[in-house]
């Protein structure tokens, strides 16, 4: 098994190796390229001077190696896989396709180009731009770029006449135009000073900017003398803040006159500054030129394959010749460490172009203010450059961009209020734990500007225990009431920010600021469910009054006019059918028309055709009334009646004979219902009652239909979830009409410069929906009382006493009228025959 793993070994290094032989059975090959039409007549003479130094090289410095040189007078050469290495001295287009003409065959790739080219990949490639002195700073700005040391869409150039010419349309196409590696192009606008500037014209001149549209990102190359004023006047003209980002370049500065610490004082909290600055040594001892690049580059390579050489040695001296083909390095691996080696020694060891040298210090501004120390602004060393190995940064160029507060410790404020803070203090009155809307938009918020913090607490006394049961429905802490203590902490900077849900007040406008709002809250009313009103009379609920009483007087009427027809019809004298019993009386047609009516028929019919059809029109009428009342009458079985509810602000006024309302003083909804325009409103303000201060009290009035209760939404909600919890029931319903929104938002000192930065936190969170979802998390939980909050549910339902009621008391008062009519007829019967019996006298002969 061991066996086969290490034959698979072998096959994956022949592979992954590419048949690319060992430094210890083969010399390392180079490439070198001296492009004839690059370098002009100086060809023979550089082709000369370097063959000359690579004997001299193989000579001395490669004692247990070698190295074969291969030299090409043009560019457009056929790369061979068994290269090691390709020095080339060729123009920027032709270096960069010479370099990916190489890179798929893992050869190291050594450039010597022109100015102002992009640099070949710094992991895999070499490239040392010949720069004229003084003339470096397009290559700066280049290579900046290209190692996305920034990132800006667009940039607005000022620069003195320090730039020539020439000078400034390389900046300006080092900055603008797309590089060979695909760098995103940025759009340039270009202001141009004078030398000697004052600070009145300077001014005017910076006036013209509008970031809006010429963009936030600044690259100002003054001189010394120009940044001081400039950085003042910038920030007056509100050109330094927190989404604008200048970096200065100031390239009269030198080894020895370089102070850029006096710029320090100028930064304010917030601010995104950073300067580039030339500390370059100028003297006899300063070398440069392609010579002395091309023979550096050539002893360090020489250096670097020196080492490998030594590394192979020893690792082949260990093992077997097998073993050694299956661990030997991969082509890969060599340009790799040969790769590395040379850019240490160039860092060590290379004079080339070194006295020309320049800084990258970068502004630490951002919290600084809420640290607790006297000075909180710093200038951080983050990078240096140079024309031979390019960037090399410790950090990045804009510290508060990149990490925004840097784990800084940021003190806030707060106070306990459910749902929106929740704090809980151990025994010695330390905050053990924080929650609540604010704390989770709060922690959100130091994720993506990179702080942590503490919090000072106000009102300790007012703390009580908090859950899920108590959900602050009868004690809470008005949030249009703030606090005069954090007002002060925060006018003061003595905190950063108000962790608070307060009430977006316009007189306090004047001394803080307010985030965009986390919450709007709306304000409506809580009334007592409406019930479901008494079944005694259901029977007659189907019709109307109107209705009845037309029935009544039909049943009435009827009866007459069915005599009518009846006793003067022709139609009996005709037949001779006598006028006796039946019909030919006006009660027995009313008991005829009635008991139609119940859909008993009669006795007897009317003999005319004419009587006929009033009874047979009587019959029709009978059969739409019985059908649409027993139709009505199954409704009203299923669907009970209740009260007309109390749904919106105009059904309150138009009750305010039947119910008080009432909300808690001091409120917002207070003052707005003071200062409404509506009559509507400003009734509501002028009937109001004072809110019971008996909790108990209070919640049974409205139970009981007697009250109603203004205040938030929310908090109604509270109260509801209270009551169901405690009895098990929902007496309670919310109004429909939801009005005057009361904003609430967090509050900072009023030129805090990280506002909108806050503030666009914020509105992501809206955006995707987690501030509704952790509000909703707090609110109480949905229940059945939530549900058809005017209506009484509909179920199956099966008719009791409640419903049947009625037809016994009609049952019941027939039965009574009965006994008293039987009672009357017989006293009257009686009296009749008493009175016939004194009348009437014996017969005598």
């Amino acid at each position: 098994m061991r066996l086969e793993v290490f034959w698979w070994i072998v096959l994956v290094k022949i592979v992954k190796c590419d048949n690319f032989p060992s430094l210890l059975t083969a010399n390392a090959s180079i490439a070198i390229v001296i492009d004839r039409q690059f370098v002009g007549d100086e060809h023979d003479t550089i082709k000369f001077e370097i063959e000359k130094f690579v004997d001299y090289v193989k000579r001395e410095v490669l004692k247990s190696g070698g190295v074969n040189a291969f030299y090409f007078s043009w560019a457009a050469i056929n790369v061979k896989r068994d290269f090691s290495a390709i020095l080339s001295i060729t123009s920027c287009e032709d270096t960069w396709r010479l370099f990916r003409a190489a890179d798929p065959e893992n050869i190291l790739h050594m450039a010597v180009t022109e100015s102002e080219c992009p640099r070949l990949p710094t992991d895999r490639a070499i490239t040392v731009p010949l720069i004229t002195k003084g003339k470096e700073l397009a290559q700066l700005m280049l290579d900046f770029k290209t190692e996305d040391i920034y990132d800006w869409k667009s940039a607005v150039v000022i620069y003195d006449e320090m730039l020539d010419r020439d000078m400034a349309g390389g900046l300006v196409k080092a900055i603008s135009q797309r590089s060979n590696n695909e760098a995103k192009a940025t759009g340039v606008s270009l202001i141009k000073l004078k030398r000697h500037l004052s600070k009145e014209d300077l001014r005017a001149v910076l006036s013209t900017i509008h970031t809006d549209t010429v963009g936030t990102n600044f690259l100002a190359v003054v001189g010394y003398n120009l940044v001081h004023g400039m950085m003042e006047i910038a920030k007056t003209l509100n050109l330094v803040n927190t989404e604008t980002q200048w970096l200065y370049v100031i390239s009269d500065t030198d080894a020895k006159f370089h102070d850029i610490g006096t710029f320090r004082k100028i930064l304010r909290e917030g601010d995104n500054t950073a300067f580039v600055y030339n500390i370059s040594h100028a003297g006899d001892e300063c070398v440069g030129g392609r010579k002395c690049h091309v023979e550096e580059l050539i002893l360090s390579f020489s250096e670097a394959l020196s080492e490998a050489i030594k590394d192979e040695y020893e690792i082949a001296s260990q093992v077997s010749e097998e073993e050694w083909e299956a661990i030997r390095p991969t082509k890969d691996e060599r340009r790799n460490f040969l790769h590395a080696n040379i850019k240490k020694d160039l860092t060590k060891n290379g004079v080339c172009g070194n006295c020309t040298f320049w800084k990258v210090s970068t502004g630490d501004t951002w919290g600084g203010e809420f640290q607790g120390k006297t000075n909180t602004i710093n200038l951080h060393d983050v990078g240096t450059w140079r024309p031979n190995d390019g960037t090399s940064f410790t950090d990045v160029l804009f510290l508060h961009v990149a990490h925004g507060f840097r784990s800084k410790l940021l003190p806030l404020v707060s106070y306990h209020n459910p749902p929106w803070q929740i704090l809980k203090l151990n025994t010695s009155g330390e905050i053990i734990e924080y929650s609540g809307l604010v704390f989770d938009i709060i922690r959100e918020l130091a994720r993506n500007l990179n702080f942590t913090f503490t919090v000072e607490l106000i009102n300790k006394t007012t703390i009580k225990s908090f859950n899920d049961s108590n959900l602050g429905a009868q004690d809470y802490a008005l949030t249009n009431d703030i606090p005069r203590d954090l007002l002060t902490l925060v006018q003061n900077k003595s905190v950063a920010m108000g962790a608070c849900a307060l009430t977006v007040l316009e007189a306090v406008k004047n001394s803080v600021n307010y985030t965009i709002p986390i919450s709007t809250q709306t304000y409506s009313f809580l009334a007592a469910r409406p019930r479901e009103l008494s079944r005694a009379l259901l029977f007659i609920s189907p019709f109307t009054g109107d209705t009845w009483l037309c029935l009544f007087a039909a049943i009435i009427s009827m009866g007459p006019f069915l005599y009518f027809i009846n006793r003067f019809s022709p139609v009996c004298d005709y037949k001779g059918i006598p006028r006796k019993g039946g019909l030919s009386s006006i009660q027995n047609c009313i008991w005829y028309m009635y008991g139609a009516l119940l859909q008993q028929g009669g006795m007897h019919l009317p003999y005319p055709d004419s009587a006929r059809i009033v009874v047979g029109a009587w019959w029709l009428v009978v059969l739409v009334i019985s059908t649409t009342y027993c139709g009505n009458l199954v409704a009203f079985l299923t669907f009970p009646k209740i009260d007309i509810p109390i749904t919106t602000v105009n059904d309150l006024i138009n009750h305010q004979d039947v119910v008080s309302w009432s909300f808690r003083e001091g409120n917002y909804l207070e003052s707005q219902l003071k200062d409404a325009r509506e009559a509507r409103y400003r009734t509501i303000y002028n009937l109001r009652v004072k809110k019971s201060t008996n909790y108990t009290k209070f919640i049974k009035e409205i139970e009981e239909g007697k009250h109603v209760y203004l205040d938030w939404k929310m908090r109604l909600q509270y109260i509801m979830k209270e009551q169901f919890l405690e009895k098990g029931r929902c007496d309670f319903a919310l109004g429909i009409d939801e009005f005057v929104d009361e904003n609430l938002a967090f509050i900072v000192s009023p030129n805090l410069p990280y506002l909108t930065k806050i503030n666009r936190e914020i509105k992501k969170l809206h955006q995707v929906g987690l501030i509704q979802k952790w509000l909703k998390d707090y609110l109480p939980k949905k229940d059945r009382c939530w549900k058809n909050r005017h209506l009484v549910e509909v179920n199956n339902h099966t008719v009791n006493m409640d419903d049947m009621q009625g037809s016994f008391f009609i049952l019941f008062l027939g039965f009574t009228l009965a006994v008293i009519w039987l009672t009357g007829e017989k006293l009257w019967f009686r009296h009749k025959s008493k009175n016939q019996r004194k009348v009437i006298q014996p017969f005598a002969s």
